[in-house]
């Protein structure tokens, strides 16, 4: 090796063991939290890992013991009864409950050997606040429903939101007003128990120095065991745990399932993302090289760091940010209470309801500066290296992701996909010229017309893109107007080269083509479907389909002829093309109306969000998104339905199937196109939910049996399952659906790479490459997916499924082929708006 690439491997290896460093401190912080935050982001002993596991191991012998105790009160057995039985009496505490939280409290405590008396009053204070939470929903189950749906998608309650929720509780008559002797009594009898059930804990007499004074103090303690225990697995955690990074030297190449990316391997390095060891196994003994040489195809692609958004960037970051989609450096502050806003006048339901507004943005907003601070951090690390690599693996259905997620990578969002550019660049030709003008059309949003007309916008826009790529911080900021505005910065700063120096512009910039609506466009495909192939593209057309806005006039539609008094904050052309668009393409993936509703009410406060920055009003003018939302969704997912029918058609199919395999009680197996097997595998794992209050909100907490069930369990219930017939259901048309758009990737790569492109990113249904190799790259496109389809994916899919059934009976069920339409494939050849 030369002088260059022996630093360039010390470097990597410097890189891959700060990766393990970082990893392992940031685990650590996570063990830093107090319980007295729990059920929030802050992890606590008993939420990371090897406390979950040490839970669920002492979770049935507390709750037996607690039982026990419970039950020995009521039988009025001679004796004195403990104050813990009259505190809990009246209220017939689920014992499940009490386990939970007394053992949650109990594992926090013990690892950081707090106080026998703190322990004790932290389950008090947890049980109480069960309680008061049950007691309230008993009593006002609306006014209780309401008071969840407020807390809703609330990581954590805050002091202000607790104290309201006290309130409440001290109105409704179910505050608890217990003595501090009873909190201590109760907390220490359930440690007792769980102590006395588990051998985890113990309560140790210790001496304390105050002021040069001892005095002995009862500490609640893990045993030597358990703590020994907890330790190792918590080391053994940190290990497992790194920041991957890119790389600055090429990845290993995959030639087995575990012996890719990084120069030091992570433990339990793995190709295929499976928890399925069996799986695993077999894999290793398979021939997949066509999938290996796609990975390794992708991960030796070489990017480099975008210097030139890095400074804006970092500039717009350090001035304060606010500016194309960066968040607000710092907290908006709130807006002060007018004086004349008396209580309960509209004044101050309007000042509240703008505080709370506040409120939610800068929540937002705390994900994105942590994120966009990790972003600029990894990108001025690696500024100066040449080039960087992306190691990738996949998950079991065969989609490929960067390993790397902390920085830039190129499957990031905006900002992290534009501080990226191919490290080595191609001269752009003419051909090249015209994709690029596409390119910067579609990263500002001029993406629904022609080529032509996407062209001819550039050349009318022209003055703008020059004067936003010549000063985009002090001049016009044309550019902050985009869709995608980072990546509208880069294609400017492109299309500036391309004006001064022509065809010969070596051009370093990803030209990216997206599918439209990948899961429909399968799907159509699987069923020959002629009357959706227009709308996603997938015959030749004038323009591009778009099947988003097909579906936002329908809703539209349906919304002006309604006389609902909730469809009224609809009316008026309020359901926009982005409405829509999240709820049509995870259609086709199984979502549902609740699921739709979640997506509205994020795009209305996006949008909310917008119009607040520009001083407009709100997009439902007033109206609550979550109630407007509710109710368009379950409209909207029939009118989806109906919208593509044999898409529809082919997912209940593919339920039909997957019901086969259920009466068989089997797991789905399955080839890809690509030649990946596939296990669709859903272990009948044991739920144990246990509804639990706390500071007012509801949680059900699951304790899962991971393990399989044994033999001895089969001799005592010969109908015990093996499988979960219902995560089968409703995951084999998603999944079915991700192994032919990820074989289609794969295959698109290696048939580029055989034409000589290797430079490309991946996302699933998007690609890019050089301008010069992208007319090369839509191509391949096409004609890989008509060749993939031609085979009949959905023929040999059922093929595979009888050869897994012995029994007859069940192979007869398996239902026929679904009747395909008319759609000629080969009519895919010409349709250049198919990834565009």
């Amino acid at each position: 090796m030369s002088e260059v690439e022996v630093d360039l491997m010390e470097g990597q290896r410097g890189l891959e063991a700060e990766s393990r460093a970082i990893g392992q401190a940031q685990y650590r912080n996570k063990r830093t939290a107090s319980w007295m935050d729990a059920f929030g982001p802050q992890a606590d002993e008993a939420s990371l890992p090897p406390g979950r596991a040490m839970l669920r191991q002492a979770f049935e012998p507390t709750v037996k013991a607690i039982e026990e105790f419970l039950a020995s009160g009521k039988a009025g057995r001679a004796g004195r009864r403990h104050v813990a039985f009259g505190l809990l009496k009246p209220y017939d505490v689920d014992p499940k409950a009490l386990a939970y939280l007394t053992l949650r409290c109990a594992i926090q405590a013990g690892a950081q050997q707090l106080g026998a008396q703190s322990a004790a009053n932290m389950v008090a204070r947890a049980v109480m606040d069960h309680i008061q939470g049950m007691e309230f929903a008993r009593a006002n189950p609306a006014g209780a429903e309401g008071v969840q749906r407020s807390l809703a998608g609330r990581s954590v309650v805050s002091a202000k939101r607790q104290r309201a929720v006290t309130a409440i509780h001290e109105a409704e008559g179910v505050a608890l007003h217990w003595e501090p002797r009873e909190k201590l009594l109760l907390g220490t009898k359930l440690l007792e128990l769980a102590a006395d059930a588990t051998g985890l804990f113990e309560l140790t007499l210790n001496k304390k120095n105050r002021s040069k004074d001892y005095r002995h103090e009862y500490r609640l303690e893990m045993s030597d065991k358990a703590l020994s225990w907890l330790e190792k697995q918590h080391k053994r955690c940190e290990l497992l745990d790194p920041l991957p990074l890119p790389m600055v030297v090429p990845p290993r190449p995959w030639t087995t399932p575990t012996d890719g990316g990084y120069l030091e391997p992570p433990i339990g390095n793995q190709l295929v993302q499976s928890y399925a060891r069996p799986y695993l196994e077999e894999l290793k003994g398979m021939d997949i090289d066509p999938v290996y040489r796609g990975v390794n195809t992708i991960q030796n692609t070489a990017w480099r760091i975008n210097r030139r958004v890095l400074d804006v960037m970092e500039a717009i970051s350090e001035s304060g940010g606010g500016m194309a989609g960066l968040p607000l450096r710092d907290l908006e502050p709130l807006p002060e209470r007018p004086e004349t806003a008396a209580k309960g006048t509209k004044l101050e339901v309007d000042w509240k309801r703008a505080r709370a507004q506040v409120h939610a943005r800068n929540a937002r907003g705390k994900s994105k500066r942590f994120a966009l601070a990790q972003q600029l951090w990894v990108a001025r690390k690696l500024a100066d290296f040449p080039a960087i690599y992306f190691p990738h693996d996949l998950d079991w259905r065969g989609r490929v992701y960067p390993i790397p997620q902390a920085g830039p990578h190129p499957q990031a969002g905006d900002t992290g996909r534009s501080l990226l550019e191919f490290s080595q660049g191609k001269a752009l030709g003419a051909n090249g010229a015209r994709w690029l003008a596409i390119h910067v059309a579609n990263v500002f949003g001029i993406d629904k017309v022609s080529f032509d007309d996407r062209i001819e916008w550039v050349d009318a826009n022209t003055a703008a893109i020059l004067d936003s790529a010549k000063d985009p911080l002090d001049g016009q900021r044309f550019w902050t107007r985009a869709d995608k505005p980072w990546a509208a910065l880069a294609a400017c700063f492109e299309w500036a080269g391309y004006v001064e120096q022509g065809a010969e512009l070596v051009s370093r910039l990803p030209i990216a083509i997206d599918g439209s609506n990948s899961g429909l466009q399968h799907l159509t495909a699987l069923l020959r479907d002629t009357d959706a192939a227009p709308h996603v593209n997938l015959v030749a057309t004038g323009r591009p389909g778009d099947i988003y806005a097909l579906v936002a006039a329908k809703a539209q539609a349906m919304v002006d002829e309604s006389n609902d008094s909730l469809a009224g904050s609809w009316k008026g052309g309020k359901i926009t093309r982005g409405l829509v668009k999240r709820p049509c393409m995870t259609y086709v993936y199984s979502a549902k109306a609740f699921s739709m509703t979640e997506q509205i009410v994020k795009e209305l406060d996006d949008l909310d969000d917008a119009a607040k920055a520009s001083g407009a009003p709100p997009h439902l003018l007033g109206a609550d998104n979550f109630d407007a939302a509710r109710w368009l969704s379950t409209r909207l997912f029939k009118l989806i339905e109906e919208t593509v029918p044999a898409a529809s058609g082919a997912m209940k199919w593919l339920r039909s199937a997957a019901k086969v395999m259920n009466d068989a009680d089997q797991p789905i197996w399955w080839t890809s196109p690509a030649g990946l097997p596939v296990l669709q595998r859903y272990p009948n794992t044991e739920l144990k939910k246990t509804e639990v209050m706390f500071r007012g909100k509801r949680m059900q907490l699951g304790l899962i049996d991971e393990r399989p069930p044994t033999l001895s369990n089969f001799i005592e219930d010969p109908d015990l399952r093996l499988t979960n017939g219902k995560r089968a259901l409703s995951g084999i048309a998603p999944n079915f659906v991700h192994s032919l758009d990820s074989a289609h990737l794969m295959l698109t790569v290696l048939a580029a790479a055989d034409e000589g492109i290797t430079d490309i990113a991946v996302i699933h249904d998007s690609f890019g490459t050089h301008a010069a190799d992208t007319a090369c790259l839509s191509r391949l496109l096409r004609e890989t997916f008509v060749t993939m389809y031609e085979a009949d994916p959905l023929a040999q899919f059922r093929a595979e499924i009888l050869g897994q059934l012995d029994d007859a009976k069940l192979r007869a069920k398996v239902p026929p082929l679904p009747n395909k339409g008319e759609l000629d494939l080969r009519s895919v050849l010409d349709a250049t708006y198919m990834f565009a």
